[in-house]
């Protein structure tokens, strides 16, 4: 039986050898996206729509991701401290985040150290967010005739709920309609949808402007009950319940929820992220999540999504500026 001489050169190069072999596995995983868990945050309360939104598609996209999704809350201040933790992150994949337009709002109101528009990266929209008027299930009002004649002959009596805050999409909506009417209803801000549910369920206010996600539980249960929806066609559910435009307001929240992250994500990261999470939003168990709720799908791919941002940036800061919400500068 022969053997091989083992010279000096012979070792170097039997050693380089096993250490490439080694080395190999290990420089593949690492290039490969994603290799470790993804941190997705959330600027919101467990429970409200787009934490729920977000917790189901994320447990889809981790089917094409290979990889667990790890939800991080960190609500108040209208998604802010949310959307400084997405900004501050390394541009890596590995940290994304809910978005809605709180996100690009919040700026015309305050200082908040990020700029919507230069230090995020917008991956796709999922959903549309529709919103209804709410009255718990014992309201004298059963209809919004009825809560408008009320709020007419007592303007200081009435107070509703507009969750994630004051300033958002609830607000602002209501902020028209008391406009139209020459109403001075009290607006009072709420973290989240759960904060503003209990407060509606309480009787601390006279209604709310608030998801139906959030909210379609509690009227299935007979604990609340619609007066109106805010978008442009009626739900399937509640077909009786007329839209905002039925009532003679042309008037819709346009809020959808997207997925975020922040600036510079190199393309096939962003791309990887994109196609996990459009796969997500078209499994039946996330379409029956939405469907169960009135909610819509509404699938935006990242240059769409970038334009809605965009021309929603400009469009948000003309309304707000129009009643008064726009921080002095």
């Amino acid at each position: 039986m022969s053997r091989t001489p083992w010279t000096r050169r012979g070792v170097l190069l039997a050693a380089a050898g096993t250490a490439a072999a080694i080395a190999t596995p290990a420089s593949f995983a690492q290039g490969r996206f994603p290799n470790k868990p993804i941190r997705l945050i959330i600027g919101f309360p467990a429970g409200g729509i787009t934490d729920i939104v977000m917790r189901s598609a994320g447990v889809e996209a981790e089917k094409k991701l290979g990889q667990p999704i790890v939800v991080e809350n960190r609500p108040g201040a209208a998604g802010v401290p949310a959307y400084l933790a997405m900004k501050a992150a390394a541009p890596d994949g590995y940290t994304i985040g809910g978005v809605n337009p709180a996100l690009w709002r919040q700026p015309v109101f305050e200082n908040v150290a990020y700029d919507p528009l230069k230090d995020f990266t917008y991956i796709l929209n999922m959903v549309d967010n529709i919103f209804a008027v709410v009255v718990s299930a014992d309201s004298p009002f059963m209809t919004w005739a009825d809560l408008l004649a009320f709020g007419r002959a007592n303007p200081q009596k009435v107070s509703y709920g507009t969750p994630p805050g004051l300033g958002q999409s609830g607000h602002v909506f209501m902020e028209e309609v008391t406009a139209r009417e020459k109403l001075q209803w009290q607006p009072i801000g709420y973290k989240g949808s759960s904060e503003s549910v209990t407060a509606l369920l309480g009787g601390h206010i006279t209604f709310a402007v608030d998801t139906v996600i959030s909210t379609s539980a509690f009227v299935r249960g007979g604990k609340a009950r619609y007066l109106a929806v805010a978008s442009d066609t009626r739900m399937k559910s509640w077909p009786e319940v007329p839209t905002m435009k039925d009532l003679g307001y042309p008037l819709t929240i346009d809020s959808p929820i997207g997925l975020g992250g922040p600036a510079g994500i190199p393309p096939e990261i962003l791309k990887t992220l994109h196609d996990a999470f459009k796969f997500a939003i078209e499994q039946p168990s996330f379409l029956a999540l939405l469907d169960k709720s009135d909610q819509a799908p509404r699938y935006m791919d990242t240059p769409e999504f970038n334009r809605f941002v965009q021309r929603s940036a400009v469009e948000q800061r003309a309304l707000l500026t129009k009643y008064g919400m726009a921080a002095k500068r």
